[in-house]
């Protein structure tokens, strides 16, 4: 009996070591999807049932009205507070974005890391991005870290597919003391559109099929590569 859990126990070594050998050899071949095309863009609320319409013909499952979304997403900035402040984005430390759906409580949260968009002269804007599902104690584990909580908002409004490429259309919404997910208070008159797929720096060809996707909502709305560090 010894000499079996021995065995079992060399076993589970053996197989560890192997998915760490998996994921490492994956993350230098870069064939894991931890980058995201992404194109943005602005639709006033008036023109939102002729955007849905147009995507709808533009994306699969044409005949099938688009799945909604009512998300609660809470943004947390991990730095070094008390080291002076410095001039470049080392000193603004990691965002880690934790998201909920509000409308599937049976679904895990979600923490997303985002990073700076990467220059080059790309057809969309480039960036690493990495969505992980955890726990429901999430936000207490980023606070023990020493995590701060930087805003917070509620995110309303449709998702669609055409092929690897997301596209969304949302409002977002204050959060505030007395606020329910029934009693939201719009931050703008107009609807945030998303364009975005995730791939890896060998696979360029689906931001061609992005940036082509986007011409074909014009005159709509324009999609543009936003690098918000120089808004």
């Amino acid at each position: 009996m010894k000499h079996e859990g021995r065995s079992r126990q060399n076993l589970k070594v053996i197989m560890a070591v192997s998915h760490n050998e998996n994921i490492e050899a994956a993350l230098k071949s870069q064939i894991v999807p931890d980058q995201e095309f992404l194109l943005q863009g602005s639709v006033m609320d008036n023109s939102l049932g002729v955007l849905i319409d147009r995507l709808r013909g533009l994306c699969d499952n044409s005949d099938v009205h688009p799945e909604t979304f009512h998300d609660h997403e809470v943004v947390y900035i991990l730095k070094d507070f008390n080291a002076p402040a410095t001039p470049g984005p080392a000193s603004q430390g990691v965002m880690l974005r934790v998201r909920r759906a509000v409308d599937r409580p049976d679904l895990p949260h979600q923490l997303r890391y985002v990073g700076y968009p990467e220059l080059g002269n790309y057809p969309a804007l480039l960036r690493n991005c990495l969505d992980v599902p955890v726990s429901s104690n999430v936000r207490e584990f980023l606070q023990e870290l020493g995590a701060k909580l930087d805003h917070e908002f509620m995110a309303k409004g449709y998702i669609m597919k055409k092929g690897r490429i997301k596209v969304t259309v949302f409002k977002m919404y204050k959060m505030g003391p007395g606020m329910t997910k029934e009693n939201l208070e719009p931050m703008t008159m107009s609807h945030l559109v998303e364009l975005s797929v995730l791939t890896t720096k060998t696979d360029m060809s689906v931001a061609d099929d992005l940036r082509a996707l986007a011409d074909q909502l014009k005159p709509l709305v324009q999609l543009e590569r936003i690098d918000y560090r120089r808004v």
